[in-house]
């Protein structure tokens, strides 16, 4: 009997209605483990790099790891890959909840979608037993409905289901999934790839939970951690919280994307901050698969105006849906932009994506370069409620100037022309996420450089790297899983910097911090200030779930394999060094705010990139050597 892993891939054609179980074998496991490493390797292998995204050759993979499903706090996560409709390369999503443990509870390590259904459908998974199911009478439906009419048509009420909405089906370039209608797979396009192939929902039943080799040693750490996180300095307060208490900490520190990242500072982010949410429309909080913290919030509003009731069955905003369709569109009322949030969650979209396509939209109505004219009669102007809730719509239903819009802020600024494109803040043709690269020049750097585009968890966030504790080693307790000191980085770091130090930790950390998202970890409790999980116990965990004997410098090479697959399955689209850049914007001076003058320096910024290249093992397009992928034995891939 194999632990961590049942040697189980379902692989469903959706043009042949086939159904397969492959065994790729332990070997395939131990080099792979999970999450974005299982899809770079299905990407590289199996879709051709000039593939249309939104096509029948492109395929999805969902991919959990050999430690999703433990009753470990953090360990709920998984990953949906495919070609990006946004990128146009490496697409990945990650995203918490029930889904990726249901899947392992119902035998599946992975699932390899391929082909296009004639008419929409879904995959119902109930442990061993895999159907194609017709969903003609649910398209063009709500993800609401939807998740009820697909728990009850497979007489399972507890049935986890991955699901687009009617942005997806409308083939919307940053619609996403999401399961129990609050954790999402949210960037890179993921919701659009279903909408291509017919394919609205994943859902999935299982009952099997007996999968790790030493559970009564799972079961030990379980109980330490659990009571850890009680005893935490940060995180009850986190869970209190959850990351809805950043706008303004972010607002006065100046780095709080604002009307579009002209502003680093938001005057009435005090308006939007989570504690003035909570306390007018909280409602309770919930969380991932076993994990106490429970900081998912949920809010709810009742109004006479219904335009203006908020459904607790979708959640509440994140920091990055406040950020993005809060502050960078100039939004200051808490009930619209938690209206908002509710409204992508019915449609499928990505809460990033949409809400800086519209802060993009609202930047060229201010300036002139579209006028009502363009909008349908819409006054997109910034904090304007009405317009804000109608062209979300627009967008879902691909209505109007919603049409233009929902192909991205970068294919949107193509077809407007003019001036357009110098204000859309996009890497790799994906809008930035809710961090002002003006202010953290790492994440700069990695909006760049990430495979998936501008994707803002590659490496530590920079004032991370500030301040003593970065150099004391009695500060670090039991290993930590982003260890400066232990790494010969023992020199606190300034945010607005890309020296040698800086692209020496960006290339350390980015390995690290691939071992979570490879091991589909929760980055919130192996982040520094709430941080439970650590690098020491890393091997540990796969080691007693799975039976093996890996050491940790066996899980970093693993991880850097993640960024090398996603890179090289780039190169093979055709995206190089040209492509990796940061809009105009990024080098102009912020206007106001705490970081009032600051700039990223450009010589600064293309030496990192260059040196990036070089350490990391790439060409000077960006493309990993023939040395690098044989050293990670990813020579079959090339």
């Amino acid at each position: 009997m194999s632990f961590g892993f049942r040697d189980k891939i379902l692989r469903v054609n959706l043009t042949d209605k086939t159904i397969k179980v492959e065994s790729p074998g332990e070997d395939f496991f131990k080099k792979y483990i999970g999450g974005t490493n299982i899809i770079g390797y299905y990407l590289n292998k199996e879709v051709p790099g000039n593939a249309d995204p939104l096509g029948p050759d492109n395929k999805i993979i969902v991919a959990p790891s050999v430690i999703t499903g433990a009753p470990i706090p953090g360990t709920s996560r998984f990953s949906v890959g495919a070609k990006s409709p946004l990128t146009e390369g490496f697409g990945n999503s990650e995203a918490g909840g029930f889904f990726g443990p249901e899947l392992k509870f119902a035998g599946w390590d992975a699932i390899v979608v391929e082909g296009k259904s004639e008419k929409p459908c879904y995959i119902a998974i109930n442990n061993d037993k895999v159907e194609i199911k017709d969903a003609s009478h649910m398209w063009g439906k709500e993800t609401g409905p939807v998740q009820d009419m697909i728990r009850e048509e497979m007489g399972e009420t507890r049935a986890r289901v991955l699901q687009t909405g009617p942005g997806g089906e409308n083939l919307v370039r940053f619609a996403a999934l999401c399961n129990e209608l609050k954790h999402w797979n949210g960037r890179t396009g993921m919701g659009a790839v279903f909408g291509s192939k017919n394919l609205r929902a994943i859902a999935v039943k299982g009952d099997n939970k007996d999968f790790m080799k030493e559970a009564d040693k799972i079961k030990e750490y379980t109980q330490w951690m659990s009571k850890g996180i009680k005893q935490h300095e940060g995180l009850p307060g986190f869970g209190e919280a959850g990351t809805m208490c950043l706008v303004t900490i972010l607002s006065n520190m100046g780095i709080l994307p604002t009307h579009n990242f002209q502003m680093g500072a938001f005057d009435k982010a005090a308006l939007i901050d989570g504690p003035v949410i909570q306390q007018k429309i909280g409602h309770k909080r919930e969380g991932c698969w076993a994990c106490p913290v429970r900081c998912k919030q949920v809010v709810k509003h009742e109004s006479d105006n219904p335009d203006r009731n908020i459904d607790e069955a979708y959640g509440a905003p994140e920091y990055e849906t406040m950020g993005s369709l809060g502050s960078a569109c100039g939004m200051s009322d808490p009930i619209t932009v938690c209206k908002g949030n509710e409204l992508v969650a019915r449609y499928g979209m990505d809460s990033i994506g949409t809400g800086m396509t519209i802060a993009f939209a609202m930047e060229l109505y201010e300036k002139g370069i579209i006028t009502k004219e363009d909008t349908g009669g819409l006054e997109l102007i910034w904090d304007n409620s009405e317009a804000y809730t109608k062209i979300i719509e627009m967008i879902a239903k691909r209505e109007g100037f919603g049409d233009i819009l929902a192909e991205g802020a970068y294919r949107a600024a193509q077809k407007i022309g003019g001036d357009a494109p110098k204000y859309a803040m996009t890497s790799k043709k994906m809008e930035f996420a809710a961090h002002e690269a003006r202010g953290k020049w790492n994440v700069g750097l990695g909006y760049a450089v990430s495979p998936n585009g501008a994707d803002h968890v590659v490496v530590e966030h920079d004032h991370c790297f500030m301040g003593e504790p970065n150099t004391d080693p009695n500060a670090l307790v039991d290993g930590d899983i982003f260890p400066l000191f232990n790494w010969g980085i023992r020199k606190p770091m300034e945010p607005c910097s890309l020296d040698y130090e800086k692209i020496r930790a960006f290339i350390i950390l980015q390995k690290l911090w691939g071992i979570a998202d490879m091991l589909d970890i929760c980055i919130f409790l192996c982040e520094p200030s709430r941080r439970m999980m650590t690098l020491k116990h890393m091997p540990m965990l796969v080691n007693h779930i799975t039976g093996w004997d890996l050491s940790l410098d066996e899980l970093i090479i693993a991880a850097e394999r993640s960024h090398v697959m996603g890179r090289l399955f780039n190169a093979k689209c055709g995206i190089t060094a040209a492509d990796e850049v940061l809009p105009d914007r990024c080098f102009e001076p912020l206007p106001n705010g705490a970081l009032e003058g600051m700039a990223i320096d450009r010589a600064q910024f293309n030496e990192a990139k260059e040196l990036y290249y070089q350490m990391a093992g790439m060409d000077q397009n960006g493309a990993p050597l023939k040395g690098k992928l044989v050293e990670l034995r990813l020579e079959e891939l090339r």
